[in-house]
């Protein structure tokens, strides 16, 4: 990532700010990739702020969630100065042993927590300033949590234990390329709205209505990450390429461009979106026998029609209204 140690102008903050989004972009995600190659409940680790025995897999997944929203902040405050959010990311990278990706998640957090505090607005930018300090504490948090888990894993034997790998088979299974296929569009849904969030940031109605609906997208991908693991399979990386090592390194792992920059185009392109994710999950559970599964994919499917139904009257809405931009 670019650094940028003096900030004395507009362009330096844009500069700073737009090489910290496009990282917190990469680990919100990436970090949940991890967090979903390795089994739930499995590994557990003392953590050093919390005081108390955690879940690595749920800690982790906590952790990309916190990315998540220092990448709101980020956006928020460049939309704000009149620059479009950037959905560019670093690159996202897997590793075949869990260790490793742990690894990588400290050495990332360090590297970021030095780009912020690196930074010297020297009092021309005081609320950046602050911001950017305040996020580098979480940064802080986060690189001493995954150093406990990689010693934990060390010091119990569990070095070389690998991350769930797809059987072969699966290529072939229609019922795996659906869940496959909606992940896909739940984390483009989930980016697409937190796009719009970002835009709509002085309107509180508009933007709280549809990052309630990234969040639930969000929800959704959690959770058919976790039915593909009962099927055998793992989550992939989108436009991944895998090494000779097994090492899975992905520079788009999500859509870095979504339609719609005003309220009315906005509105216009998340309606059919939905309407394709929809049509997806009806396909999934009437494919899926009763069970597990297809009981959950109804609860998710139940959820995109309450989304398809505000994004119809959203839409209605604002084609009604004569001035909104």
């Amino acid at each position: 990532m670019e650094k940028t140690t003096v900030v004395k102008t507009d362009e330096d903050v844009i500069r700073l700010l737009t090489a910290a989004l496009e990282h917190e972009w990469a680990v919100s995600f990436e970090y949940l990739i991890h967090a979903y190659s390795m089994p739930k409940g499995k590994y557990l680790y003392d953590d050093p702020v919390l005081k108390q025995p955690q879940d690595m897999r749920a800690q982790t997944i906590q952790i990309g969630i916190d990315e998540m929203y220092h990448a709101l902040q980020l956006g928020t405050i460049l939309t704000r100065m009149g620059v479009p959010p950037t959905f560019a990311t670093d690159e996202v990278r897997r590793y075949p042993r869990i260790i490793d990706n742990l690894g990588r998640d400290k050495m990332t957090e360090d590297q970021v927590t030095d780009l912020y505090q690196s930074a010297r607005p020297a009092g021309v930018y005081p609320k950046v300033e602050n911001m950017i300090w305040n996020i580098s504490y979480d940064e802080v948090r986060h690189s001493r949590q995954f150093a406990v888990m990689i010693e934990t894993l060390r010091r119990t034997g569990a070095e070389d234990d690998r991350v769930f790998q797809p059987d072969p088979r699966n290529d072939a299974r229609e019922d795996v390329s659906r869940l496959h296929e909606i992940c896909r569009l739940e984390n483009e849904l989930m980016h697409r709205y937190l796009k719009h969030v970002l835009l709509f940031n002085e309107h509180q109605d508009l933007s709280q209505r549809l990052f309630k609906n990234s969040i639930n997208h969000m929800r959704h991908w959690d959770k058919t990450a976790g039915l593909l693991v009962k099927l055998g399979d793992v989550i992939r990386i989108e436009n991944a390429t895998r090494d000779a090592q097994g090492v899975e390194v992905s520079r788009r792992p999500m859509p870095t461009e979504y339609r719609g920059d005003g309220r009315l185009s906005a509105l216009e392109a998340l309606l059919p979106a939905e309407q394709t994710l929809l049509a997806k999950y009806e396909e999934a559970v009437a494919a899926f026998p009763a069970g597990d599964v297809r009981a959950q994919l109804r609860l998710q499917l139940g959820l995109t029609r309450e989304h398809l139904f505000t994004q119809e009257w959203l839409l209605a809405n604002v084609r009604r209204i004569k001035g909104l931009s």
